[in-house]
């Protein structure tokens, strides 16, 4: 084999195993690589998504604890106006 026929070999060896690494690459690693990025994505979406649900969570609470308060109060004046209904009819 001469000089010639061998860096023939070995240009043509270096070409093949580019050309295999770039198909593997476009197969591989460019899908798993975007796959990431939609998780990463997803990922902050749902972060989000959970701040702003614990947000309402705590606004309900509150919210509920007002209307508890409320309804406190309304039973309370129902109480005391039946007790001046009952005094002005006797």
């Amino acid at each position: 084999m001469s000089e010639a026929q061998f860096m023939g070999f070995l240009i043509g060896a270096i070409a093949t195993l580019l050309g295999i690494a770039s198909v593997i690459v476009a197969i591989i690693i460019r899908p798993i690589i975007s796959l990431n990025k939609s998780i990463q994505k997803l990922n902050d979406s749902i972060d989000k998504l959970n701040g702003d649900n614990e947000l309402l969570g705590q606004r309900v609470t509150k919210h509920g604890q007002e209307i508890d308060t409320l309804r406190f109060k309304v039973n309370d004046h129902d109480h005391d106006i039946a007790h001046l209904k009952e005094a002005v009819n006797k």
